[in-house]
């Protein structure tokens, strides 16, 4: 067995087996210490006319909009009464959100904050949840003050609207329509790709050095000379196609792929033993998407090649469901993933349908890299395919443990159902959703289930599935971090494993969890 790093990129650095890690569990009764406030702030007015009217909502089952509270009574022994429990509660944020009424306040430093207008969040000491108050307008961040001075609150707060971490600053991003249609914004929330995970684009190789996928590439191999390809002027094919798998997300330039996975280059002249011979080559060198945007799905020996990927690196093989119209008399190979295209308007067009088909992407009027350092809109399922190759890429970093048919299933269970429900011959499962995926595929992650202490001891529970192998890691700290395995840990059953950790009752201490292929 392998050792194991503590971080993703060491792992893949150190060449061992990368690992999922799950969030970390905080041992109970040992709250973290929040940091006092370092800015003064400012409430200055709303997005919207000052003179505003409750917007109206529509009754959400199971939750009710809070009672508005006087000034005057949150100091009254009642006020917990009048709280509502965030479960229960319709704060109105949805409806504010959608007609852009924010609250405002203006910190010291110059930072504007956005919030849900006429609600605060309480946190009671005697109350299970944390919950809102509908307070006066204008008055929400007063309110705070006066609410978090009371003996019986742990905490209150504004109800922020937060910001994603991740914004892409690619200039060209407006051009490539897909993304909104695929939830790209919502993928890159859980992960922007990993370079340990090596995706093969089988062609005449890429323009390398393009400035937008040149830190995202490594050298290849050419399976006709059978030598290896570190530079290439590239053909507008398979360079289009490296774009849409992973040009470099948030560098400034041009246009952003799938996830920021590494990309490599495989030469073949297009004969099916050229094929083979490249997945071949690519699941012996710790490749494990492999794209081949040329006809020949139904190929025997490529299915050979794909199952041997599929075995070997643990790797998924993708190939175009072909450019046309009518049906298409290809054998729905059992590892070979073909896709099929749509255009703007979410519709599958200019592909063939058959029983080949797996799924569908966009594929129409997309916008990628070409040669000559350059851009350029092009349509094809050949397009189609690079960029479920580029998402299943991502899924691969998200969750390194997943293995090819649970990815698979991710994508089936996530995918929008276009045509007939289920399966059909022109969505195949249907047209994939990239952010519902990389949802699910975080999902999947280890999770610490439970941190109990007992008897000088704490208990340390997380979900568990079997042939992976388990560890835990604790750090006493955040700042600094300093992680230790810890040992003795045990089976409680099929679902779940949990450790045993000393505990002397002073200090903070914080877990997480990691799993591991063997």
């Amino acid at each position: 067995m392998n050792h194991h790093e503590t971080s993703r990129d060491n792992i893949a650095s150190h060449g061992t087996h990368p690992s999922s890690l799950s969030t970390i569990g905080l041992v109970p009764n040992h709250p973290l210490q929040k940091e006092s406030a370092k800015h003064s702030f400012t409430q200055l007015d709303y997005t919207t006319p000052a003179n505003r009217q409750r917007p109206a909502s529509l009754p959400i089952p199971g939750r009710r909009i809070p009672s508005a509270i006087p000034f005057a009574q949150l100091t009254s022994p009642q006020l917990p009464g009048q709280a509502v429990p965030l479960p229960e509660a319709n704060t109105l944020a949805h409806i504010n959100f959608q007609k852009g009424d924010f609250g405002i306040l203006k910190a010291s430093n110059g930072e504007t904050i956005r919030f849900n207008p006429e609600m605060i969040l309480v946190k009671f000491r005697d109350l299970n949840h944390v919950a809102a108050l509908h307070v006066e307008p204008m008055r929400e961040w007063d309110a705070v003050q006066i609410v978090r001075q009371r003996t019986d609150v742990q905490f209150a707060e504004l109800d922020v609207f937060q910001q994603r971490q991740f914004t892409p600053n690619d200039p060209a991003l407006s051009n490539q329509w897909h993304h909104q249609i695929i939830g790209s914004s919502f993928a890159w929330e859980k992960s922007l790709g990993q370079p340990f995970v090596r995706i093969a684009i089988v062609d005449t190789p890429f323009q390398m050095n393009h400035p937008d996928l040149a830190p995202n590439t490594v050298a290849g191999w050419d399976v006709v000379n059978n030598v290896p390809v570190t530079s290439s002027a590239g053909s507008d094919h398979s360079t289009i196609s490296a774009g849409m798998a992973a040009a470099v997300i948030g560098n400034h330039l041009g246009i952003a792929g799938a996830g920021n996975c590494t990309i490599l280059p495989i030469n073949i002249n297009g004969a099916a033993s050229e094929m083979y011979n490249a997945t071949i080559w690519a699941a012996d060198h710790n490749v494990r998407v492999v794209n081949i945007s040329w006809s020949g799905a139904d190929s025997d020996t490529v299915e050979a090649g794909a199952f041997y990927l599929k075995t070997h690196a643990r790797g998924i093989l993708a190939m175009p469901g072909v450019n046309g119209f009518g049906f298409l008399n290809y054998t729905n190979q059992p590892d070979i993933y073909c896709i099929s295209m749509t255009d703007a308007a979410d519709n599958v067009t200019g592909s063939k349908f058959g029983n080949h088909i797996d799924f569908a992407a966009p594929g129409v009027n997309i916008f990628s890299t070409t040669t000559n350092s350059g851009y350029v809109t092009a349509t094809g399922t050949s397009y189609a395919t690079p960029l479920f190759s580029g998402i299943v890429g991502v899924l691969m970093s998200i969750n390194p443990t997943l293995s090819p048919n649970e990815i698979i299933d991710v994508l089936k269970t996530t995918a929008v159902d276009k045509g007939e429900t289920g399966w059909d011959q022109f969505y195949g499962w249907g047209r994939v959703d990239f952010g519902a995926a990389a949802t699910a595929a975080a999902s999947s992650l280890p999770r610490i289930l439970s941190v109990q202490p007992a008897n000088n001891q704490i208990m340390v529970s997380a979900d568990y599935k079997s042939g992976l192998v388990y560890s835990l890691w604790k750090t006493t700290s955040l700042s600094p971090v300093n992680w230790i395995q810890l040992t003795n840990s045990f089976q409680t059953n099929a679902s779940s494993i949990a450790w045993l950790d000393t505990y002397s009752g002073t200090n903070s201490a914080f877990y997480r969890v990691q799993a591991a292929l063997p």
